[in-house]
């Protein structure tokens, strides 16, 4: 893994710049969090390309779907939890709906937020989105995939929804062991018979730490990082097939409605012997407190997660 950790919202905002000037018709709109999404640097360089419309999220997917209207590709940025919450029947009916190209990035996802609490922390918003018809979901793991994802999402032609995390994380992806036909499909980072693991977002980095001791242990997983989580891809079920080791999912979402929930999904058609052991946030919010704290509380770093790796891997 790379020494240095960076945070994908630090890696958006050096991007979209650069994503401004190849694509002239981006617009990028935001919420009064500049700051915090780190769009400022495509305001000073795009100033007529760029609105605040304030703190009003409803209103800012009804501008964006208007400017869609007008044949441009709105960027909407704001937290991941206001976007996703207050802003849900704007979504679905007025994006979503007439199947509009508007590209929605979600911040601060997840429960890494740390002491910011429960109310600014999203661990639903997958559920959400996934579950608007048409919307295709992606959820970057380090900036090298975030790159990729920014690259279909700008090319396809429809909405689409970004999950990023203020956490920095190191990059993972440049050690895969195998990239499938389609990188953000999936894509192996380790191999092992004991557990398959699967995995998103940029909690993976964790995963991998904790794998790393499993190893030392005498357990060998086969780690799994899938960025596009809708639609998933058929391909994945040739990484379970009838037979094969127990299957974890980690993800810093709840436990209903993310990966876990779309994997059982795809498999549902294809394997009867499929139960997952799912690692995440269970049927509560998140809570204030240091991020990595938080991590380790609902077991998703250290040795916690190390503890629950090994048990799915017993099953």
């Amino acid at each position: 893994m790379n020494a240095t950790a960076v945070s994908l919202r630090d890696c958006y905002g050096s991007a979209l710049p650069e994503l401004g000037a190849r694509f002239p018709g981006i617009v990028v709109l935001d919420a009064d969090l500049s700051s915090s999404t780190r769009t400022k640097g495509f305001k000073q360089r795009f100033p007529d390309r760029y609105l605040n419309v304030g703190i009003a999220e409803q209103n800012l997917v009804g501008v964006a779907a208007g400017i869609a209207l007008a044949g441009e590709i709105p960027l909407v940025n704001t937290f991941a939890a206001f976007l996703t919450r207050r802003a849900c029947d704007q979504i679905a009916i007025s994006v979503a709906y007439p199947h509009l190209n508007v590209k929605f990035f979600g911040f601060h996802a997840g429960i890494n937020l740390g002491e910011d609490g429960a109310t600014q922390q999203s661990v639903e918003d997958l559920a959400i989105m996934r579950g608007i018809p048409g919307i295709r979901v992606f959820s970057p793991i380090d900036a090298t995939d975030l790159n990729r994802t920014l690259e279909e999402v700008l090319t396809w032609e429809g909405p689409t929804y970004v999950r990023l995390s203020r956490f920095p994380t190191r990059a993972v992806s440049d050690g895969e062991v195998e990239v499938g036909h389609d990188p953000l499909a999936w894509k192996v980072l380790e191999r092992g018979d004991d557990l398959c693991v699967f995995t998103t977002g940029t909690v993976t980095e964790e995963v991998l730490r904790a794998t790393a001791e499993l190893r030392t242990m005498g357990t060998n997983c086969q780690v799994v990082a899938v960025t596009r989580i809708k639609p998933l891809a058929e391909s994945i079920r040739e990484l379970v097939t009838l037979g094969n080791s127990p299957i974890a999912v980690v993800e810093e979402h709840s436990v209903f409605g993310g990966l876990a929930d779309a994997l059982a999904e795809l498999l549902d058609r294809t394997r009867l012997d499929h139960r997952l052991h799912r690692i995440g946030i269970p049927d509560r919010f998140g809570e204030s407190g240091p991020p990595r704290q938080l991590l380790e509380h609902f077991k998703l770093s250290g040795q916690p997660l190390v503890s629950e790796l090994l048990r799915a891997s017993q099953r």
